[in-house]
């Protein structure tokens, strides 16, 4: 994503009138009378020169968010360096967990597993000062026994992805994510900071009989939960001139993609942006402008 898309997502934002929130300053409120009426939570999976550049963007527009880190990285080249992680606490943003190496844990034994998360959580302690309290599963993927050694670990919360908005009801320990690239429309993101968009509940899964067979008769492979996957078609980029934002002109109703059913007016309580890889993305739109001059 070109950083000018990204500042015109951040004013989008800014001007949808949602307060954006730490996950775990979100999770804290969640369902008290003190919660926000209005929440969104911002997620941002690693990167390094250019995220910390796009972080500030996000600072710049009195925004927020949580980065989650791959611990083994931290100081190597084109990653975060442990000054990076102490300028991102500056910046008022929370920094999580996403496992030592990034290898999803529901392909790992139990043993791999205990040592991804014991390790995350030691090396980001002695990094920035103090343990990280959410975390999100690499790759989005996990199953039940990854879920209770990641409570076990002593986080409070942890993302999924599942593309679609987060409900009251989400399990805490997979709260579903929404992710923005270059590819998402600006009538897309302002749907869903509006709150349309499908929304499904998503408890902590049962362990009755039923369950049982489905996981004995199950193909070897990795977890995806499949749960109402948004319609995600490749849109323009946004434009690079920041000019004044009119919400309602920008999305004067449900978005109409070619899938009316798909959209739905949901109560929003959490939408993370999960912008997955973004120094990378960025970097080589930007080589890509430079290299067409």
């Amino acid at each position: 994503m070109m950083l000018t898309a990204f500042a015109r997502h951040c004013q989008l934002i800014a001007a949808s009138g949602r307060q954006t929130m730490s996950l775990s300053g979100y999770m804290s409120t969640a369902g008290s009378s003190a919660a926000s009426p209005r929440p969104l939570v911002i997620t941002i999976d690693d990167g390094g020169g250019v995220t910390m550049t796009a972080l500030r963007l996000l600072v710049e527009f009195g925004l927020t968010a949580t980065v989650f880190v791959t611990s083994s990285r931290v100081d190597d080249p084109g990653y975060f360096h442990r000054t990076d992680l102490h300028r991102i606490r500056g910046l008022g943003i929370e920094i999580g967990g996403s496992g030592h190496t990034g290898r999803p844990l529901n392909e790992l034994a139990r043993t791999d597993v205990i040592t991804e998360l014991t390790l995350s959580r030691r090396r980001l302690a002695g990094s920035v000062g103090d343990e990280p309290r959410t975390f999100a599963y690499p790759g989005g993927g996990y199953d039940l026994s990854v879920r209770k050694l990641v409570i076990s670990a002593g986080y409070s919360s942890a993302c999924a992805v599942r593309e679609v908005l987060s409900h009251p009801h989400d399990d805490r320990f997979a709260l579903a994510r929404l992710t923005v690239d270059a590819t998402t429309t600006e009538s897309r993101l302002v749907a869903w900071l509006g709150g349309f968009g499908r929304c499904e509940p998503h408890p902590v899964p049962g362990t009755d009989r039923l369950l049982r067979l489905r996981r004995i008769g199950r193909t070897v492979g990795p977890f995806r939960p499949r749960l109402g996957r948004t319609d995600l078609r490749p849109g323009g980029l946004a434009p690079a001139r920041l000019d004044p934002v009119d919400l309602a002109a920008a999305c004067p109703g449900p978005v109409d993609d070619g899938d009316p059913a798909g959209l739905e007016t949901a109560g929003l309580e959490t939408v993370g942006c999960g912008l997955t890889a973004l120094s990378s993305s960025v970097e080589a739109a930007q080589a890509g402008s430079a290299a067409g001059g």
